[in-house]
């Protein structure tokens, strides 16, 4: 089941709230793991089995780790929990992707075995890990609530794409159940907005990004090919933060404060500063659990660039089985370690616009390692868009299609600047009446035309 469906949103999103508002809080956790699992079973009921498997096993873990802290079964008890849930992530989600790479590799024949990928498994993993680690490390003690510990591991809002939160931070909420009409409030806006991004930003810019990709790329024209590689970054910036944003509204809407997952990365004037702000908490994820763990105690800067790379390589593998999105995160770890070195004093010196500038040309080739399957496509059409190969500076397509799309273009370009959130921290500082009024009417009006507009786009899209 997708955020950005009439089902989720005209059917199971409505009924899931007025069971939840009518129970007593404490009950409440029951009906959202119950939620929960009715919406991952919507698709594929045999995805609950992993995630059952996953929940039990590292909550018992987590109580003989804590049992035996301080003992040496209680790492080989950590190395378990650990072992079993990257086995499940293998199996469901890279075992067919290895298995396709060695039938490549070695001109074999090796059959996949054709499961379905889990939704969440890559999220729900990493704080199943996160749970057991913290607890060895002795920060949390293990949970004695299995309820509250599988509502945290199955809770559905954030569980698609992230945030990656920490058992600690939810188990305040899971225990009391509390909800407020101002967190009500506050969530249905930020879900109003979220959908926004997704369905008509995200989806449109989709669209704009697959006319562009009907023409053998070799032939397309050098303003073209910069139109599909705006088009495809604000595809997939809008896709994660939309998403990221109706996550963080239904955890608002349910009682809880979920951590944000993006801060306008295309402000960056950096890499670096780009890849603090992207999905930032899958980074401090794999900075505190993988690159701080190996790096403990190592003080040669050959090894710490080596685990860098490593680091953000898996970064990549989490988004997807393909070896194109390992290349991406190799490529952006690039010019982290540069900027470290020495590119980045650099950088202070110059203009914040050429930052900028550098920042985005890096993303934005990148980003056609996230588009294109193939590397050599990948180059084909780079090759397009410097000017290496003899095609036309812009053609009729180009006029065509940039000014088919240049509404949702400015719309993207205003949300993924800190252009709005400018404009409404000016109006927050207004003191007098007319500053306000005109918060308050904003406030109340750019929801509700969002999710009209949303809701008019999914259903003529359905039809």
């Amino acid at each position: 089941m997708e955020f950005g469906s009439v089902v989720f949103l005209l059917r199971f999103l409505p009924m899931f709230f007025i069971l939840y508002y009518l129970v007593p809080g404490r009950a409440r956790s029951v009906v959202l793991l119950l939620g929960s699992l009715c919406f991952y079973a919507w698709g594929e009921p045999i995805c609950l089995l992993p995630m059952a498997f996953s929940v039990i096993s590292d909550f018992i873990h987590a109580r003989q780790i804590e049992k035996h802290r301080g003992k040496g079964t209680a790492k080989i008890l950590l190395a378990s929990a650990i072992f079993l849930d990257l086995s499940l992530l293998f199996f469901f989600g890279y075992a067919d992707f290895f298995i396709e790479t060695a039938n490549i590799l070695f001109h074999v024949g090796w059959p996949k075995f054709g499961y379905p990928l889990p939704v969440g498994i890559t999220v729900y993993t990493l704080q199943t890990m996160s749970y057991v680690i913290d607890v060895y490390r002795g920060k949390i003690p293990a949970g004695r609530n299995l309820l509250e510990y599988a509502t945290y591991v199955t809770m559905f809002p954030q569980l698609k794409v992230g945030p990656v939160v920490r058992f600690q931070d939810l188990q305040p909420n899971l225990k009391s159940g509390k909800v407020s009409l101002h967190q009500v409030s506050t969530g249905a806006k930020r879900i109003c907005v979220g959908l926004a991004k997704k369905v008509l930003i995200a989806d449109t810019c989709g669209q704009l990004w697959n006319m562009v990709m009907e023409n053998p790329m070799q032939n397309i024209s050098v303003a073209t090919a910069w139109l599909g590689i705006v088009a495809f970054a604000f595809r997939i910036y809008f896709s994660f933060a939309g998403y990221a944003d109706i996550a963080i509204g239904l955890g608002s809407c349910l009682g809880y404060t979920l951590p944000e997952s993006f801060d306008h990365p295309y402000a960056a004037t950096s890499v670096t500063d780009f890849l603090y702000r992207w999905n930032v908490t899958i980074g401090k994820w794999m900075k505190e659990y993988f690159y701080d763990a190996v790096t403990r105690g190592k003080k040669g800067a050959l090894g710490r660039i080596f685990w860098v790379m490593i680091t953000w390589g898996l970064i990549g593998f989490w988004y997807g089985p393909d070896w194109t999105f390992v290349l991406w995160g190799l490529w952006m770890a690039l010019f982290f370690i540069l900027e470290k070195l020495f590119l980045g004093k650099l950088l202070e010196h110059l203009p914040r616009l050429i930052g900028w500038a550098y920042a985005m040309l890096v993303v934005a080739f990148g980003w056609l390692l996230f588009a294109l399957d193939d590397v050599s496509d990948a180059w084909t059409y780079l090759q397009s868009a410097l000017c290496l190969s003899k095609n036309a500076i812009y053609d009729n397509q180009f006029l065509f299609l940039f000014f088919e799309f240049l509404p949702v273009l400015v719309l993207g370009a205003f949300f993924a600047l800190p252009v709005a959130r400018s404009f409404m921290d000016q109006l927050e500082k207004g003191k007098n009446g007319p500053s306000i009024a005109l918060r308050r009417l904003v406030e109340k009006i750019y929801p509700a035309v969002f999710l009209l507009l949303s809701l008019v786009y999914l259903i003529g899209r359905k039809w």
